[in-house]
């Protein structure tokens, strides 16, 4: 049985804070989602989110008062990377429209404020705290300072690599993929094929050709540059040449322009990949797997040469602890296909090459390198000084937020619900 929904809240003014307002229902929309996740948490939950939840508003003020400015492009796309994770986590674009009830341009222009709101918290605590640095004394001093009885403990660790390579199309393909390119777009100009039964019929963009092939609206960045500087060249309904991207082959026909507001629609074919494309880059990467064996290059040079990963390249292959940032990674903390592959390795040793299915339907090919493992073992000053020093850098960066607050509040008109006079931090905001 599915958890049980909030009920309905009748919109209340629960605080203002300067020229702004927190609402009952941003409150009890946090705390749901938050008490799912969090079933055991220790203390007064409602009343930490209701303080957070004031802190941000003060951020918010200070953001205006410093006159910070979100780029409109910068918004987007952080408009546009969410919904493509919304929509990866329920199935597809039409799966989500159907969930929201609306269109994805409209739940985008839903959205826009409170992700701007968002984005402005966030550069205006940065301001605050992007220089704050932890010193090896403070480090100590906070690790010195945790009780014998509460100092973490940590599960198995592991320091891993991986070198991901995709599979490319052989000439053959390639060529076949243009060729239809050119005589789909060809026909198209001609009037023997209409663009939305075309799309749908040939478009290998599971995203668009159940839409007739249309995007929705974007902005100058948020398409690859091939794609983009056709469809900016386009007047209305005109249709550009085949274009090549990374993606494939694109047959582009703009729908309406707004200044840098583009809405199109695109054929794309995708040269096909087949089980000979495969074996060729499982050859490729266990060719390179016995050059680092062999000692003709290191696993960190294989990785910046040949991964097609770009956000562990630059780590030298490693993967890392997104919370952490260190290269030491709790084994509870790792993918499951990626922990299950581990096992049965030792400190040293590779995985056979293996698939990795993707979002967009295609497949990628990948090995591990087990490089170093830590069994399960209680916090160490000197063997996880990295990871306290983390936790002494978050205990300082919140200390100071706290002290900012409670002398920036000083100076604004606050206002709180009387149901929330029993907490004890908030009380401090009267």
């Amino acid at each position: 049985m599915s958890a049980a929904q909030p009920s309905a809240v009748i919109e209340e003014v629960i605080a203002v804070v300067g020229d702004h307002i927190v609402l009952k229902s941003d409150l009890e929309k946090e705390y749901f989602q938050m008490s799912l996740q969090y079933p055991d948490y220790q203390g007064d939950l409602k009343c930490d989110l209701f303080q957070q939840l004031l802190t941000q508003k003060l951020l918010l003020h200070k953001a205006e008062l410093d006159s910070i400015v979100i780029a409109d492009e910068r918004l987007e796309y952080e408009i546009t990377r969410r919904i493509e994770f919304y929509a990866s986590q329920v199935g597809g674009v039409d799966r989500l429209e159907d969930y929201l009830g609306v269109s994805v341009i409209e739940y985008k222009d839903q959205m826009r404020q409170k992700v701007k709101n968002q984005m402005l918290v966030q550069e205006a605590q940065a301001s605050l705290l992007r220089d704050l640095k932890v010193s090896p004394t403070e480090v100590r001093k906070f690790y010195n300072e945790i009780p014998a009885d509460s100092i973490p403990y940590f599960n198995a660790q592991v320091e891993v690599g991986q070198i991901v390579i995709k599979p490319k199309p052989s000439t053959v393909a390639d060529e076949y993929a243009r060729d239809l390119a050119e005589k789909l777009r060809a026909d198209l100009i001609s009037g023997k094929r209409k663009f939305c039964i075309t799309a749908s019929l040939y478009s290998d963009d599971p995203g668009s050709k159940s839409r007739c092939g249309e995007l929705g609206e974007f902005k100058r960045g948020s398409m690859v540059a091939e794609f983009e500087r056709a469809a900016f060249k386009l007047k209305k309904d005109s249709i550009s040449p085949v274009v090549k991207s990374e993606f494939g082959y694109h047959i582009i026909q703009l729908i309406e322009r707004k200044g840098n507001i583009l809405n199109a629609r695109h054929i794309l074919i995708r040269p096909k990949i087949v089980s000979s494309d495969y074996q060729v880059t499982i050859d490729q990467l266990k060719d390179i797997v016995r050059k680092i064996k062999a000692d003709s290059m290191t696993f960190c040079d294989a990785a910046q040469k040949y991964s097609e990963d770009e956000m562990t390249r630059v780590n030298c292959g490693i993967l890392s602890d997104p919370n952490s940032g260190t290269n030491l990674v709790e084994i509870t903390q790792m993918d499951p296909d990626i922990a299950l592959r581990l096992e049965k390795l030792k400190p040293g040793d590779f995985t056979e090459p293996h698939s990795v299915p993707q979002l967009d339907g295609s497949v990628e090919f990948r090995v591990l390198y087990l490089k170093h493992e830590v069994p399960p073992h209680k916090a160490d000053l000197t063997a996880d000084y990295q990871m306290i020093a983390n936790f002494a850098l978050e205990k300082k960066k919140q200390d100071t937020l706290d002290k900012w607050a409670e002398k920036f509040r000083k100076q604004l008109y606050i206002k709180i619900d009387d149901k929330f006079a029993g907490c004890p931090e908030v009380a401090q905001w009267q």
